[in-house]
Parts: C-alpha cells; sequence; structure tokens
C-alpha cells in the first residue's frame, strides 16, 4: 500500500539522525514503477523539495549512490564533523594524531565539513593544533590538562560587536549550498552557524529586511522541531513565527 505523501516530512522527522534515503522514500511513497509512479515520483520529488525550502528538513546530502535526507537539525553539520574530530583527538591520547591521519577517520557524510569541523574545534580549543614544518597534529585539550598539567581555561574574547549583513552573508551563502542551493535557509540554522544570540541574530533580520535585502518567512507545515519553531523570529500581528530567510540577490 502507498502511504500519502503528506506524511514524507513526518517520517524523515522520525528518521532522526539516521535519516531516510531517496530510495526508502520511493519505496513507501512511489511503489513499483509504471506510469501511474512516474506521476507519484515527481509529485514526491516536488514535496520534498518544498519541504527543503521551508527548512523542514536538509537533503539531499549525497553518499555513494544513495541520496539522504535528515530532519532540520538533525544529520551531518560543521557541528557534529567537530564532535567526531574531537572524539578520535581525544582517544589518540598523548599520541599526536596528524591531520592526515585523522582526515581518514573521518568518513561518510561528515567528510564534506571535515575543513571547517577542524576550525571549529581549535577555535573552541577543543583541541590543540601542532605545527612542524607543513605538517600539522593534533591534542586533546583534556588530555593535555591531565597528562602535562596545562590549565584549561574557556576562550575569554572580549565582547564581540555587533552582527552586521557582512557577517551573515557568507555564513547564509554556505548553508545554501549545502541544501543543495535552495535559498531559504533556516534561521535556527543560521543562529547556529553564526555562534550569535538568537536575539541578536533576530535584530539583524529584522533590520535587513527592513531594508530590503532579505526577506523573511513563515512555515506551512507543522512538522517542524520544536528547536526550528523557538528560533523563528516572531512579529507583532501574525500567528506563525517567520523560520526561514532569503538574501536577495545572492549569488
Amino acid at each position: 500500500m502507498i502511504a500519502k505523501l503528506d506524511t514524507v516530512g513526518a517520517d524523515i522527522v522520525g528518521a532522526g539522525d539516521v535519516g531516510l534515503t531517496l530510495g526508502q522514500i520511493r519505496k513507501k511513497f512511489v511503489g513499483k514503477s509504471g506510469t501511474k509512479a512516474k506521476a507519484r515520483e515527481a509529485e514526491m520529488r516536488e514535496r520534498l523539495a518544498s519541504l527543503v525550502r521551508e527548512g523542514a528538513i536538509r537533503g539531499p546530502f549525497k553518499t555513494g549512490a544513495s541520496q539522504l535526507y535528515f530532519a532540520a537539525g538533525r544529520g551531518p553539520s560543521i557541528e557534529t564533523a567537530s564532535d567526531t574530530v574531537a572524539e578520535f583527538v581525544f582517544q589518540s591520547g598523548v599520541k599526536l594524531l596528524s591531520k592526515a591521519a585523522l582526515e581518514k577517520k573521518i568518513t561518510g557524510l561528515n567528510r564534506r565539513f571535515f575543513a571547517d569541523a577542524i576550525a571549529d574545534a581549535v577555535a573552541k580549543q577543543t583541541i590543540m593544533e601542532l605545527v612542524q614544518g607543513r605538517a600539522r597534529f593534533y591534542l586533546h585539550r583534556d588530555v593535555a590538562a591531565e597528562r602535562f598539567g596545562f590549565e584549561v581555561e574557556g576562550p575569554t574574547a572580549p565582547k564581540k560587536p555587533a552582527l552586521t549583513f557582512a557577517d551573515l552573508s557568507p555564513v547564509y551563502r554556505r548553508l545554501k549550498a549545502e541544501q543543495g542551493g535552495f535559498p531559504a535557509v533556516k534561521i535556527f540554522e543560521l543562529i547556529r552557524a553564526l555562534k550569535a544570540p538568537k536575539a541578536e541574530v533576530h535584530r539583524l533580520l529584522i533590520e535587513e529586511a527592513n531594508t530590503g535585502r532579505v526577506t523573511i518567512h513563515p512555515t506551512t507545515s507543522v512538522e517542524l522541531p520544536p528547536e526550528v519553531i523557538d528560533a523563528g523570529v516572531r512579529l507583532p500581528g501574525f500567528a506563525e513565527p517567520f523560520i526561514t530567510v532569503v538574501v536577495k540577490d545572492d549569488r
């Protein structure tokens, strides 16, 4: 029995960090080949594209011959890849792990985020980067603290200046590329990527929406995770939050 397409978003959300392959989705919502199946597949692909545009799901992520879809906020990202990098460095203990050796350990969908994951883990001071000539090696901060008596303190960066359009633009462009070029990027992902307070990101988006450089959009889906809804911009006179943003004339 072929399932109704209006439940495909809920199925992807239910799959969590495992996600669903296009093949799994096709099997449940399209079924066997034939004239009717071709029409159902076209409808299925349009439904998936619509959910991606709304920010309800992410994808497709290519891994081998498969294409994977994940719920908003789930699946591979710089943050998940950064955590994986840190875990491998920690497991290596006092034996320094080279960048080349570390890269071989990062497989699957996290591999595409490797360079950014290294930079993120170093910036957070989760791992230490040691340079010898052109080679780079990594040591986990907790291992350094335990074995060598290094003091572990969180970064004490000065207060950051207010976010600007120059901060937003490159992050938006990267997130847009990660979701296959669809322009509607969820505000939840922007907040995470910018590593800024929600109120500060909302302030910037509202200011830029007033200038016309960006547009913010509500969702027509009820299948979004609570954290995505909570990250949305709520404006007086509107019952639903605005959960995605589009930068106009982005190249």
